[in-house]
């Protein structure tokens, strides 16, 4: 299981009814070890083991070793602290100059709107790597103790459809070891608003961690 495949069965796992959350860990073969769903206790978890099961049938072609699916249910109430989720806005280019293009991306942090610009020459640079570059950018604005670098963007085919998937290593001023972090998001007509939410999806369910 390559890491974007064990993304993308993350993703399908936390929208299982009743779940917010979700991980899968791997060894060094690849093969999965454990994984764990987190419940909010509306339902039994046979009942989520199964649909965990039928997802990893659906998506990877086989069923899963029930032994290694654990269901937790979550604490209610104010003994958990969520980190608030950053929402994606608006993502553009402006062209400064004929030679000289800018992207844009605005984020929504709370109540606070933050923006991320990165300028680069045309042709010399992807759109799509610039792009990501600018939502890295105003990421670092809300996470101020850390550096973000995009590695790479690239679309893959998903079944039918088209993913754009991007590739950023994380690193915080008082750790030495970097953390790399993959975010996808289906390609739509906007180009742009997807590949902003590819690289926003790589950091956002992961923030109460960092």
């Amino acid at each position: 299981m390559s890491k974007v495949e064990m993304h993308l069965l993350v993703e399908r796992l936390r929208l299982l009814k009743d779940v917010s959350d979700a991980h899968i860990d791997i060894n060094d073969k690849n093969e999965v070890i454990s994984i764990g769903v987190f419940s909010n206790g509306n339902r039994h978890p046979k009942e989520i083991k199964r649909d965990v099961e039928e997802v990893f049938r659906n998506q990877m072609g086989y069923r899963v070793n029930h032994t290694k699916i654990s269901i937790v249910e979550e604490i209610r109430g104010d003994e958990r602290t969520f980190f608030p989720r950053i929402k994606f806005l608006t993502a553009y280019q402006v062209f400064k100059t004929p030679e000289m293009i800018e992207g844009v991306v605005q984020l929504q942090h709370e109540e606070k709107i933050v923006e991320g610009k990165v300028e680069a020459l045309q042709f010399e640079t992807d759109l799509e790597y610039i792009i990501a570059q600018a939502t890295t950018e105003a990421l670092m604005k809300i996470l101020p103790d850390h550096r973000l670098k995009v590695n790479q963007v690239k679309e893959i085919e998903m079944g039918m459809h088209p993913i754009i998937c991007v590739s950023i290593t994380c690193t915080h001023k008082n750790k030495r070891d970097d953390g790399i972090y993959i975010g996808a998001c289906t390609r739509s007509k906007d180009l742009l608003t997807s590949v902003a939410k590819a690289t926003l999806d790589a950091l956002n369910r992961r923030l109460e961690t960092l």
